[in-house]
């Protein structure tokens, strides 16, 4: 008869703490290189939508001159558009964009008229490094990135 050697369960076998140690630092490792390109990608997501902010603001702009039938002057106020209809109404619309970035519009006033047109414009939006050209197409009034 044979014997099968068994072993008893409660003397499975763990994991050793130089296996534990190895996977701990291997995992310090991994994190200590992904996270310069997650803050970097990070980065680049906040950019964008700073830029997806200021397009939206000229768009409002323009339907706005369209629907109410009048011309809007646009100005630039350190981060606040400035809007004036006509003598009377004036509105400012602030920007939500960061205190290091840079708006540079040009011609420094913009006229959006009722049949959609406007002046044409370059916006120069820069943020650190990395910049964006805006430019506002005469014929339809609406922004383009380039």
């Amino acid at each position: 008869m044979l014997f099968m050697k068994t072993r008893p369960l409660s003397t499975a076998q763990g994991f050793s703490l130089l296996e534990l140690l190895t996977v701990l630092v291997m995992l310090g490792v991994l994190a200590g290189v992904t996270a310069p390109a997650i803050g970097k990608i990070l980065s680049g997501l906040d950019f964008r939508k700073q830029v997806g902010e200021i397009m939206a603001h000229f768009r409002a702009v323009r339907l706005q001159a369209v629907v109410d039938g009048r011309e809007i002057s646009l100005s630039l106020d350190e981060k606040t558009l400035v809007l004036s209809q006509g003598k009377d109404i004036r509105e400012e619309k602030h920007l939500d964009i960061s205190l290091e970035s840079e708006l540079i519009m040009d011609p420094e006033v913009i006229i959006f008229t009722p049949q959609s047109t406007v002046t044409p414009a370059t916006i120069l939006f820069s943020l650190g490094e990395r910049s964006r050209t805006i430019s506002l197409e005469p014929l339809t009034g609406l922004p383009v990135i380039h």
